[in-house]
């Protein structure tokens, strides 16, 4: 028999060719009339139906619709992994399914192991499994630190003279040494000698714990390779030590993983970092999106991509700030950056939101020619201005501590959706440049207890309803034209929901996933529904990167409409599950929040 579905797309794809074929053989054609029931309550369910042609309802007892199934969506496993339906299922229209007996299935569970995990486990892992098949994922990208990746620890005595040190360094053919002092364990590198000793006022026979530096930057045993490539971009060196169950059992060097990190995210940390004009800092920035894009392709997570383009956005606005403020002025601000950037959660460019904290009013003066210079940088490093003009350019977003605690006050007082977004915009800021301790006191203002009253926090959280799930009466998703608005339907109500409860217990993180753990770990939100919502958003933003990117060249602007004939049955399959976790989220929000009366 001749199959006219497509078997080689998850969860089908994670079988072996073998399998497939097998498969083929076993999937038998069945017809259903209009208004028949294919399976009802406390049936035991032949096997899996896959739908080819055709409408099937899921409903209960009392008529209530929980979903509708189409071409190539796939009911009920769980009535053949527990035995018994809980559900109904009735032909809306003629329909044709495949059917695979459940014998079939659990011999398929059974010989596959990442097709029986996509049927026993939750959203994320699902999406994980589709998102790593889909990329062809590299071997470094799910490597993790074992022995074979690290360098075993070559220790000194405190005592042991920098001669000596050197000799050793040039013996075992290592650029680091470790330090065993009486201040602790501490690290010396090639670079740290040259430096104390051509640089400095060191001798040969100066004692290497003088030099050595105490503060080591380490990473787990076991962890992710890719992790410890964060950590060296984000701190700026070259090499972390590695540590298991307390103890040092080696260390990790750049060039070691850069010979097997085919995107070199460490290259252009470097670029930015040795860049001495914004012309120089303009291709470091160019080259950000090849990055993204090739992260993307090779399956990387999206948690660990977003926390890795934060860090190098950062860093070129850092660096950005170095060459136009002069040093007498750069601990009279503190510049923040606001929104998707200021959470963390920003992985293309999109427009720019930010903000600015004087130390003195009277230094405005000297202050905003150079905001003007550091804006029209962030215009040619690819980052389009604000349509709604929150930027440090505009006088509404520069002003002092007591100015910004003025404006806070204002805001919550006033109950207005305007105030309340611009109180959601400022919340999600995150110092960058400048003094950074200047954004401490505006912090603290919103986060006292007299501001953050029941009502308050309610007007705070209300904005998360103003737009509708897209989903229908019948729980499929509802489009506009093929379309739906993933910001608007998806990703808003779940991060501002979040945002309202961080709001309310004066959490201090600022990214959505972060806020999520505090929030479960305080028994706010249970763990199922914090889970929930991460691999909710976490679906969200690659589902949105891949086309976006898709698009972006010949379309230069950030589109936040999701083109549903461009996703496949299994993506359409886990997005109608997380815009289903968001409307449960959202009707949360309405029972903590009682916006029944609003």
């Amino acid at each position: 028999m001749s199959i006219q579905i497509n078997l080689n797309q998850p969860p089908f794809s994670f079988l072996s060719t073998e399998q497939r074929q097998w498969l083929t053989q076993r999937l038998d054609l069945v017809f259903f009339q209009t208004d028949q029931v294919i399976l009802d309550e406390g049936q035991v369910a032949p096997g899996l139906f896959i739908v080819y042609k055709g409408v099937v309802e899921e409903s209960d007892g009392q008529g209530q619709v929980f979903s509708q199934y189409g071409s190539e969506d796939i009911f009920d496993v769980r009535a053949v992994l527990e035995s018994a339906c809980k559900h109904r299922y009735t032909a809306c229209e003629e329909t044709l399914c495949y059917l695979l007996r459940a014998d079939d299935f659990i011999k398929l569970l059974d010989d596959s192991d990442d097709f029986s995990i996509y049927f026993k486990t939750d959203l994320g892992t699902q999406a994980s499994l589709v998102e790593q098949r889909d990329s062809g994922v590299s071997e470094f990208i799910l490597a993790r630190i074992d022995d074979s990746a690290m360098r075993p620890p070559v220790y000194v005595n405190g005592q042991t003279n920098l001669a000596r040190v050197a000799e050793l360094m040039h013996e075992q053919k290592y650029d680091a040494v470790l330090v065993r002092s009486s201040r602790g364990i501490g690290i010396v590198t090639g670079t740290d000698l040259l430096k104390a000793t051509l640089m400095g006022d060191k001798t040969k026979q100066t004692r290497v714990a003088e030099i050595a530096q105490y503060d080591l930057i380490t990473v787990e045993y076991g962890e992710f390779l890719f992790s410890a490539l964060l950590q060296m971009t984000q701190y700026q060196i070259e090499r972390v030590v590695v540590r298991r169950q307390g103890d040092i059992v080696g260390m990790l060097e750049l060039m070691d993983m850069l010979s097997l990190f085919s995107t070199h995210s460490h290259v252009i940390a470097m670029r930015i970092e040795q860049s001495r004009s914004l012309k120089e800092l303009v291709v470091a920035a160019q080259r950000l999106d090849t990055l993204i894009r090739s992260l993307s392709d090779q399956g990387v997570k999206m948690a660990a991509i977003m926390e890795l383009v934060t860090t190098l956005n950062r860093r070129l606005l850092q660096r950005a700030f170095d060459l136009i403020f002069p040093p007498r002025l750069r601990d009279r601000v503190c510049i923040l950056v606001l929104g998707s950037e200021g959470r963390g959660e920003q992985i293309l460019k999109t427009d720019q939101d930010n903000a600015v904290i004087l130390k003195q009013e009277h230094e405005r003066e000297a202050v905003m020619p150079l905001l003007n210079q550091l804006h029209q940088a962030l215009l040619e490093f690819g980052y389009p201005p604000c349509p709604g003009g929150v930027m440090f350019i505009n006088d509404s977003w520069i002003n002092t501590v007591e100015g910004w605690q003025g404006k806070v006050g204002r805001w919550l007082n006033s109950g207005s959706p305007d105030a309340m977004m611009n109180m959601a915009i400022l919340m999600d800021g995150e110092p960058v440049c400048g003094d950074k301790n200047l954004f401490d006191d505006v912090k603290a203002r919103w986060q006292h207890s007299d501001l953050r009253s029941s009502m308050i926090s309610a007007w705070f959280a209300k904005p998360a309803l103003q737009f509708e799930t897209p989903l229908t009466f019948l729980g499929k998703i509802r489009e506009d034209h093929g379309k739906i608005d993933i910001k608007k339907g998806g990703i808003f109500p779940l991060v501002h929901g979040v945002r309202a409860l961080a709001f309310e217990h004066a959490v201090d993180a600022c990214n959505t996933l972060e806020r999520l753990d505090w929030l479960q770990q305080h028994q706010i939100l249970d763990e199922e529904v914090v889970q929930g919502l991460k691999d909710a958003l976490l679906l969200f933003v690659r589902i949105r990167l891949r086309q976006q990117l898709a698009i972006k060249a010949d379309n230069p602007g950030l589109s936040q409409q999701l083109n549903l004939e461009h996703l496949r049955s299994v993506d359409r399959s886990l997005l109608r599950h997380a815009l289903h976790r968001v409307k449960k989220f959202k009707q949360l929000l309405v029972h903590h929040y009682h916006l029944e009366s609003f």
